[in-house]
């Protein structure tokens, strides 16, 4: 099992943004992230998805939507989820889709006989 943790692989996207066109002044303000993360061990894939709220725009550090980065909005969303716990979650259920490993079994006791 350890050895297929190390395997896994993660992709995050954020394929949704809710836009107010405009808030206390500011126009195209992000309200909103939706995200989906996406897990393979190379054999079985499974993903987890979800939304985030942001906070009122700070008029001083104010970053129109079209001008977010993928990095800006996996760092908004960082802020307000557990990466790692939604990593873990998708990676157990990988794990339960995967069969046992095949264990070496003792031949018959009267082989050698």
């Amino acid at each position: 099992m350890a050895e297929r943790a190390l395997l896994m692989q993660f992709t995050w996207s954020y394929p949704q943004f809710i836009v107010n066109p405009e808030q206390d002044g500011l126009k195209n303000v992000v309200v909103g992230i939706n995200w989906v993360c996406t897990g393979t061990d190379g054999t079985n894939t499974s993903s987890a998805s979800g939304s985030v709220k942001l906070g009122d725009p700070n008029p001083a550090e104010f970053i129109p939507y079209q001008d977010i980065t993928q990095e800006m909005a996996a760092s908004w969303v960082a802020d307000q989820i557990s990466v790692s716990g939604v990593e873990a979650q998708i990676a157990a259920q990988i794990a339960a889709l995967s069969p046992a490993p095949i264990q070496p079994q003792n031949p018959p006791f009267w082989v050698g006989d």
